[in-house]
């Protein structure tokens, strides 16, 4: 079936984005702070009721939009066939203990709620979903073994080797922010205690350098030479760059792709604070990776989401004209 309208929703942690796309590009996209009280179908509920105001703005019935892409944080149990979210950064009930997100919710029963409404729902993890777009459209294009990194509040992969997506009996390949690196007592999200996430992330290195500064303020204080901040950044890096070559040593990758905001906003900091760290390690391993930022930018959410439900005639063209980056501006809804 040939539908006219494709839907694309990207959830994390702080916010839900939702974009509506035909053949000549993006034609809205939404972006509302992601509800974390209530029921735990409050997300995808939130989901659809975005794609409806998008609908309604662009004057499309919504029952033309009949497809969706969702790129969530992750990972996923399967109930009955179906997704359901059971990520540490919406579901508070996963560590209650640290009492960080606001709900008791142990998983989101996410593809069941959108399966009631779409005919077509395809859902993968947003790092997951990040490599296919890098593949198809970003600074992965041509190669067929690489591996994306998400560097933000959480950490995050998704990796493709041989062409072939890696996905995992639940969908969950790639977790890699879930790792264990060193043995310390601070906790993730997940309940791990020393895992990757926890001591590289966005909230890592500000909860590191203490004082409640946020992360910004951490790299700014370290651009004017303060010592306590090179040592929380560097030991970050280096804990990054070993997570890295861990996951180099069993994928074998020739590209890793980093995004994420705390790449991204700093990463002529970190980029070589990694490749220093990473190109000490296992050298008939590590000789000949390419470590590059995200080509696809503040566009990846949307672009990733979208990826997973394109028409196959829609790609080369998309390939040669980049119209998301013709997309209006973002509608803030309160």
């Amino acid at each position: 079936m040939k539908y006219n309208y494709f839907a694309a929703a990207d959830i994390g942690g702080t916010k839900v984005t939702v974009s509506i796309a035909d053949s000549n590009g993006i034609l809205i996209k939404l972006y509302q702070r992601v509800q974390l009280t209530g029921r735990n179908t409050a997300v995808p509920e939130q989901v659809i009721n975005l794609i409806k105001i998008a609908s309604e703005k662009i004057c499309t019935p919504l029952k033309y939009v009949q497809a969706l892409g969702v790129s969530t944080a992750s990972p996923f149990i399967i109930r009955d066939g179906l997704k359901s979210v059971a990520a540490p950064n919406l579901c508070g009930g996963l560590a209650k203990e640290r009492g960080a997100i606001p709900n008791d919710w142990c998983e989101i029963p996410m593809e069941k709620v959108f399966k009631e409404h779409f005919k077509c729902v395809l859902i993968d993890n947003d790092c997951v979903s990040a490599v296919i777009a890098e593949h198809l459209f970003g600074a992965g294009v041509g190669e067929d073994n690489l591996l994306y990194v998400t560097w933000s509040t959480g950490i995050g992969t998704g990796a493709i080797v041989d062409g072939r997506v890696l996905r995992g009996k639940n969908g969950n390949a790639g977790h890699g922010g879930h790792m264990y690196i060193a043995d310390d007592d601070a906790q993730c999200g997940c309940g791990n205690f020393g895992d990757m996430e926890v001591l590289t992330s966005g909230v890592a290195i500000a909860r590191m350098y203490g004082g409640g500064i946020s992360t910004k303020e951490v790299f700014s204080a370290y651009r004017n030479g303060d010592a306590r901040a090179r040592e929380v950044i560097e030991r970050a890096a280096r804990h990054f760059a070993r997570g890295l070559a861990s996951m180099n040593a069993i994928l074998d990758t020739k590209l890793i792709i980093i995004g994420g905001s705390v790449f991204l906003n700093d990463g002529d900091i970190l980029q070589p604070l990694i490749e220093s760290e990473f190109y000490r390690s296992f050298p008939a391993l590590s000789s000949g990776v390419q470590i590059k930022p995200s080509a696809l930018h503040s566009y990846l959410g949307d672009i990733a989401a979208l990826s997973l439900v394109m028409p196959e005639e829609w790609k080369d063209p998309w390939k040669r004209e980049r119209p998301w980056e013709k997309a209006p501006e973002t509608v803030v809804i309160e």
